[in-house]
């Protein structure tokens, strides 16, 4: 038992180092070419819409490009330095559409994307959260996500106010763990439920930390 926590906390760990990088993608870029974390939209000349379009959404889900939402870290600029993908949707997930996403960054002229990830709108009780999945089956990662909003609070944090859009998923250490990363908060959550009643619901919220900065 020991070692399983030991290396649960290792994982969790690992696991908000890294959400913490993809959110601070933008921001790094940013400072890397010594600006704020403001951007400015361009609008993309049609070539690069096009192949964007191509390399996200068309050549490995064969579907059109809904939305590109390119930006630059300088006003009026000419180009863009990076680009936030959306491909038209391929499925629906009890009544939500499915879809895919990715972000493209522009370095030299050229153009390259991260790769895309599986995305859908969970409803909540007063508002509609951007989540994604990872390697969740979505259907489970879209109940787990609209269950924890309606827990109240763990450990005097409340559930609802930390699941901000956008919010990443992954299976945990452990078959029986999900590993929720949103915009300013990591929750680990536990499908093992020793004790299963109104005060104790399951899936389990066993662990909630805010990131720093």
């Amino acid at each position: 038992m020991q070692s399983r926590t030991a290396t649960a906390l290792t994982i969790r760990f690992i696991w908000i180092m890294l959400t913490s990088l993809v959110y601070a993608l933008p921001v790094g870029l940013a400072q890397a070419n010594g600006q704020t974390d403001q951007t400015f939209p361009v609008k993309l000349p049609l070539n690069e819409r096009l192949l964007l379009e191509q390399v996200v959404c068309v050549k490995k889900y064969q579907v059109g490009v809904a939305d590109i939402d390119a930006r630059s870290f300088e006003p009026r600029a000419a180009n863009a330095n990076f680009a936030d993908v959306k491909c038209l949707p391929h499925a629906q997930l009890k009544g939500q559409s499915l879809y895919y996403v990715a972000q493209c960054v522009r370095d030299q002229g050229q153009w390259s994307c991260s790769r895309a990830e599986l995305e859908t709108t969970v409803p909540l009780q007063e508002r509609a959260l951007m989540m994604r999945p990872g390697t969740v089956e979505p259907g489970l990662a879209y109940e787990t996500i609209q269950k924890i909003s309606r827990y109240g609070y763990f450990q005097g944090n409340l559930l609802d106010a930390a699941l901000e859009s956008t919010c990443n998923m992954g299976m945990g250490d452990a078959p029986d763990l999900i590993e929720i990363s949103c915009r300013r908060w990591s929750i680990t959550v536990s499908f093992w439920c020793p004790q299963k009643n109104d005060k104790a619901p399951c899936p389990r919220v066993i662990y909630m930390t805010k990131r720093s900065g």
